[in-house]
Protein backbone atom coordinates (compact mmCIF):
# COMPACT_ATOMS: atom_id res chain seq x y z
CA UNK A 1 0.00 0.00 0.00
CA UNK A 2 1.40 3.52 -0.95
CA UNK A 3 -0.15 5.93 1.37
CA UNK A 4 1.03 9.59 0.77
CA UNK A 5 -0.90 11.26 3.42
CA UNK A 6 2.39 12.16 5.86
CA UNK A 7 4.76 14.97 4.33
CA UNK A 8 7.57 12.64 4.63
CA UNK A 9 6.28 9.53 3.16
CA UNK A 10 4.92 12.60 0.35
CA UNK A 11 8.40 13.90 0.24
CA UNK A 12 10.25 10.73 -0.41
CA UNK A 13 8.23 9.20 -2.81
CA UNK A 14 8.47 12.62 -5.06
CA UNK A 15 12.17 12.95 -4.75
CA UNK A 16 12.03 8.82 -5.63
CA UNK A 17 10.13 9.37 -8.84
CA UNK A 18 11.39 12.98 -10.30
CA UNK A 19 14.02 12.21 -12.03
CA UNK A 20 12.15 9.07 -14.19
CA UNK A 21 8.94 11.17 -14.25
CA UNK A 22 11.07 13.64 -15.71
CA UNK A 23 12.66 11.62 -18.32
CA UNK A 24 9.40 10.65 -19.73
CA UNK A 25 7.75 13.64 -19.63
CA UNK A 26 11.28 15.31 -21.76
CA UNK A 27 9.82 12.77 -24.41
CA UNK A 28 6.72 15.00 -24.58
CA UNK A 29 7.76 18.34 -23.54
CA UNK A 30 10.62 20.84 -23.02
CA UNK A 31 12.69 19.99 -19.75
CA UNK A 32 11.40 23.51 -18.19
CA UNK A 33 7.70 21.83 -19.04
CA UNK A 34 8.45 19.07 -17.71
CA UNK A 35 9.23 19.85 -14.55
CA UNK A 36 6.46 22.25 -14.35
CA UNK A 37 4.27 19.67 -15.46
CA UNK A 38 5.97 17.10 -12.79
CA UNK A 39 5.25 19.81 -9.61
CA UNK A 40 1.90 20.72 -10.86
CA UNK A 41 1.15 17.09 -10.22
CA UNK A 42 2.58 16.27 -7.44
CA UNK A 43 1.31 19.59 -5.60
CA UNK A 44 -2.47 18.24 -6.68
CA UNK A 45 -1.75 14.64 -5.64
CA UNK A 46 -1.09 16.33 -2.51
CA UNK A 47 -4.15 18.03 -1.97
CA UNK A 48 -6.05 14.60 -2.96
CA UNK A 49 -4.26 12.65 -0.17
CA UNK A 50 -4.79 9.42 -2.04
CA UNK A 51 -4.01 6.19 -1.17
CA UNK A 52 -3.34 3.19 -3.59
CA UNK A 53 -3.69 -0.45 -3.10
CA UNK A 54 0.02 -1.23 -4.38
CA UNK A 55 3.05 0.30 -5.68
CA UNK A 56 2.45 -0.86 -8.94
CA UNK A 57 -1.09 1.41 -9.21
CA UNK A 58 1.10 3.98 -8.01
CA UNK A 59 3.44 4.26 -10.40
CA UNK A 60 1.08 3.31 -13.14
CA UNK A 61 -1.36 6.20 -12.20
CA UNK A 62 1.87 9.23 -11.84
CA UNK A 63 3.27 8.11 -15.51
CA UNK A 64 -0.34 8.30 -16.53
CA UNK A 65 -1.19 11.24 -15.43
CA UNK A 66 2.13 13.33 -15.76
CA UNK A 67 1.59 11.88 -19.27
CA UNK A 68 -1.94 13.24 -19.84
CA UNK A 69 -1.12 16.35 -18.66
CA UNK A 70 2.06 16.80 -21.38
CA UNK A 71 -0.84 16.12 -24.07
CA UNK A 72 -2.69 18.58 -22.26
CA UNK A 73 0.09 21.09 -22.17
CA UNK A 74 0.64 20.40 -25.83
CA UNK A 75 -2.96 20.46 -26.61
CA UNK A 76 -3.22 23.68 -25.18
CA UNK A 77 -0.15 25.21 -26.69
CA UNK A 78 -1.52 23.81 -30.11
CA UNK A 79 -4.41 26.26 -29.43
CA UNK A 80 -2.73 29.15 -28.08
CA UNK A 81 -0.18 29.23 -31.12
CA UNK A 82 -3.48 28.78 -33.54
CA UNK A 83 -4.85 31.73 -31.47
CA UNK A 84 -1.90 33.44 -31.42
CA UNK A 85 -1.35 33.01 -35.61
CA UNK A 86 -5.09 34.39 -36.11
CA UNK A 87 -4.69 37.59 -33.65
CA UNK A 88 -4.07 41.19 -35.35
CA UNK A 89 -0.87 42.50 -33.91
CA UNK A 90 -0.80 45.99 -33.21
CA UNK A 91 0.89 47.74 -35.62
CA UNK A 92 1.55 50.66 -33.19
CA UNK A 93 1.42 51.96 -30.06
CA UNK A 94 -1.89 53.79 -30.55
CA UNK A 95 -3.30 50.67 -31.94
CA UNK A 96 -2.55 48.68 -28.39
CA UNK A 97 -3.85 52.01 -26.76
CA UNK A 98 -7.18 51.42 -28.64
CA UNK A 99 -7.73 48.10 -27.49
CA UNK A 100 -7.54 48.42 -24.27
CA UNK A 101 -9.61 51.29 -24.41
CA UNK A 102 -11.88 48.92 -26.11
CA UNK A 103 -11.54 46.29 -23.68
CA UNK A 104 -11.99 48.48 -21.03
CA UNK A 105 -14.80 50.15 -22.40
CA UNK A 106 -17.02 46.94 -23.02
CA UNK A 107 -16.04 45.94 -18.52
CA UNK A 108 -17.54 49.64 -17.92
CA UNK A 109 -20.34 48.77 -19.56
CA UNK A 110 -20.94 45.23 -19.14
CA UNK A 111 -20.72 46.63 -15.34
CA UNK A 112 -23.55 49.05 -15.49
CA UNK A 113 -25.67 46.90 -17.27
CA UNK A 114 -25.59 43.99 -14.95
CA UNK A 115 -26.31 46.60 -12.19
CA UNK A 116 -29.92 46.83 -13.70
CA UNK A 117 -32.95 45.61 -11.75
CA UNK A 118 -33.55 42.38 -13.56
CA UNK A 119 -36.76 42.85 -15.16
CA UNK A 120 -35.42 45.77 -16.76
CA UNK A 121 -32.09 43.52 -17.85
CA UNK A 122 -34.49 41.12 -19.38
CA UNK A 123 -36.36 43.35 -21.44
CA UNK A 124 -33.46 45.43 -22.47
CA UNK A 125 -31.70 42.17 -23.69
CA UNK A 126 -34.90 41.38 -25.49
CA UNK A 127 -34.83 44.40 -27.41
CA UNK A 128 -31.19 43.95 -28.12
CA UNK A 129 -31.84 40.92 -29.83
CA UNK A 130 -33.97 42.70 -32.21
CA UNK A 131 -37.79 42.13 -30.66
CA UNK A 132 -40.54 44.74 -30.65
CA UNK A 133 -42.15 45.77 -27.98
CA UNK A 134 -45.10 43.82 -28.67
CA UNK A 135 -43.24 40.33 -29.04
CA UNK A 136 -41.17 41.39 -25.51
CA UNK A 137 -44.82 41.70 -24.16
CA UNK A 138 -46.29 38.37 -25.00
CA UNK A 139 -43.19 36.89 -24.35
CA UNK A 140 -43.02 38.51 -20.98
CA UNK A 141 -46.99 38.32 -19.97
CA UNK A 142 -46.52 41.24 -19.46
CA UNK A 143 -47.98 45.48 -20.83
CA UNK A 144 -46.44 47.07 -23.79
CA UNK A 145 -46.07 50.10 -21.39
CA UNK A 146 -44.34 47.72 -18.40
CA UNK A 147 -41.97 47.32 -22.04
CA UNK A 148 -41.22 51.04 -22.42
CA UNK A 149 -41.47 52.00 -18.71
CA UNK A 150 -38.39 48.86 -18.52
CA UNK A 151 -36.29 50.18 -20.96
CA UNK A 152 -36.72 54.21 -20.50
CA UNK A 153 -35.59 53.27 -16.95
CA UNK A 154 -32.30 51.30 -18.33
CA UNK A 155 -31.61 53.81 -20.68
CA UNK A 156 -31.70 56.74 -18.09
CA UNK A 157 -29.40 54.65 -15.91
CA UNK A 158 -26.75 53.63 -18.44
CA UNK A 159 -26.87 56.96 -19.63
CA UNK A 160 -26.19 58.48 -16.39
CA UNK A 161 -24.03 55.79 -15.17
CA UNK A 162 -21.95 55.99 -18.37
CA UNK A 163 -21.96 59.56 -18.77
CA UNK A 164 -18.54 59.83 -18.05
CA UNK A 165 -17.28 57.22 -20.62
CA UNK A 166 -19.21 58.93 -23.56
CA UNK A 167 -17.21 62.12 -22.54
CA UNK A 168 -13.90 60.13 -22.66
CA UNK A 169 -14.82 58.55 -25.69
CA UNK A 170 -15.95 62.00 -27.37
CA UNK A 171 -12.52 63.09 -26.63
CA UNK A 172 -10.61 60.17 -27.87
CA UNK A 173 -12.38 60.50 -30.48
Amino acid sequence: MVDISSYKRFHAEYERHFAGLFYFAKRFVEEETACDIIQDFFVRLWEKQMTFKSENQFIVYIYHSVRNRCFTYLRNNKRNMARLSQMEVPQSEESFLEQIIEAETYSLINDAFAELPESSKRVYIKSLEGKSHKEIAEELQIAINTIKRHKNRANHYLRERLKKLFFLIALLG
